[in-house]
Order: C-alpha cells, then structure tokens, then sequence
C-alpha cells in the first residue's frame, strides 16, 4: 500500500518537474523505527544501498513531524569532534562563532540541549572518525541533554559503524531500509510521476528487472530518460531499449 504524502519540500533526484512524494512501506517502517527511538531517547542507525533514499526518507520524516526540533549534520570525512561541535553550534543557532575552548563550547551546548527534547541526525554517519562517534555517545549518555541520535549510513560501509564497541552497545535499533517491492512498482511509480500512469505493467516490469532493481534514484533517471523519449517521440510508446540506452555503461572494443 502506498499514498500520496502532499506536497514536500524535500529535494527530488533530478528535480524532476511533476514528480510527487509517496510514502511508501519502507518509509512507514522507518517512521515506526524512529518514533520508538524518540520515545526512549535512543541511538539508532538507518542503513540503505546507495540510491534507495534514507536522506530522501529523513527529509520526510522530519517534515510529518513539525514540531520536532531537528539538527542535521553531515559531518566530513574524518572530522574532529570539534567540527562537530562546531556543527551543533550553528546548527542550534547559539550566537557568535563556537568557542574555541571545548570545555565552554560543551557547556553552551548542554544547555542548550537541555530542553526541548531533539534529535541530531547525522547522514553519512559511517564518515564519522572514532573520536566523533565517542563524541556523540557522550552527548546521549549525558544525563542534561535530551537528544535522540539518529545515524544514516550507506549499507556497503556499514562495517565501518559496526566495528565501534561505542555504538555496538548502544546503538538499539539497526534498520535497513528496504528498496521497492516488485508488487509495490507498480502503484508507487504512477503515483510518484504521472509519466509512468500510462505506460504497461510489463514495460514497468522489464525495465525493474534490467536495471532499476527497486532503487528509487534509478527510477528517478529512467523517468528523466521517459520525460525525453515522450518528448521527442510523444506518440511512440517507450521501449525499455531505448530507455536504457543513456543510463547503462557502454562497452568499448579496440
């Protein structure tokens, strides 16, 4: 079962013109996830091959939860835990520049995490240095701020999370979010772009099998490649040959 979720401000792949928000079964699960993490103040990890949308995902969770007080990071590769306080700072929009004293800095952050409760949501989490990852069970397991720290992280460098003791032990709820069912094409495609109402469930089907595989990002290019082929050629139905064409590695012969 799918919906539409309204409009969203969260950014589609492309900016494709015309394409819609729908919340999916992944993304209902990933909801359930997260509100059991917000309600016992938890850590949790949210996991996805590249493409299958758990920064899209987090967009939208966030946006059907207005009043929660949210603070996305995306932290870079190997930062220091003072990039990350820094982070925070500006995230919290706390005046001035941080200070460059951790000790005050972590002061003016306490407290200001102190109440309402939040969540700090870190995408790219398995670009996190040790040093970060200790950083942020310090701030969960402080009894003064009231955070629940949810981490994204792309499956294939998963290993890199689960090889720290820190999160190993704290971390409640590791959740791989899903791509699309091949049963769930078919209503979440129509739905997601009015280009693919028309098109046969077999073309659907074929162009899943060859390439898409449920990735939503891969939808995204083969609806952009749809877009041209309809343009150019708006009384010719599409073929997934065709389709495929631009979007599939060539392979060249000397």
């Amino acid at each position: 079962m799918t919906d539409p979720a309204g409009p969203s401000s969260a950014p589609h792949y492309l900016n494709l013109p015309g394409a819609c928000t729908v919340t999916t079964e992944a993304v209902r699960a990933a909801a359930r996830t997260l509100d059991e993490a917000l309600h016992a103040q938890s850590m949790v990890c949210l996991t996805a091959d590249a493409g299958v949308g758990k920064t899209f995902t987090l967009h939208l969770l966030c946006e059907q939860r207005p009043a929660l007080p949210v603070l996305r990071l995306l932290p870079r590769p190997q930062a220091r835990p003072d990039d990350l306080r820094g982070s925070l700072y500006r995230a919290l929009n706390l005046p001035g520049a941080p200070p460059q004293d951790a000790g005050i800095c972590d002061d003016y952050l306490r407290h200001a995490l102190g109440q309402p409760r939040r969540l700090i949501a870190v995408d790219e989490a398995h670009q996190l240095s040790s040093s970060c990852i200790e950083y942020l069970r310090h701030l969960h397991d402080d009894p003064t701020p009231q955070v629940t720290v949810l981490l994204l992280a792309s499956r294939p460098r998963l290993r890199a999370l689960r090889s720290q003791p820190t999160l190993i032990s704290r971390v409640t709820t590791w959740h791989h979010l899903e791509p699309l069912g091949e049963d769930e094409i078919h209503t979440v495609l129509p739905a997601f772009h009015p280009l693919w109402q028309d098109v046969p469930a077999p073309v659907i089907s074929s162009l899943d099998g060859l390439w898409a595989h449920g990735n939503f990002r891969r939808w995204a290019a083969l609806t952009h490649q749809l877009h041209t082929s309809l343009r150019r050629h708006p009384h010719q139905p599409p073929d997934p040959a065709t389709l495929l064409h631009r979007l599939k590695p060539r392979t060249h012969t000397t």
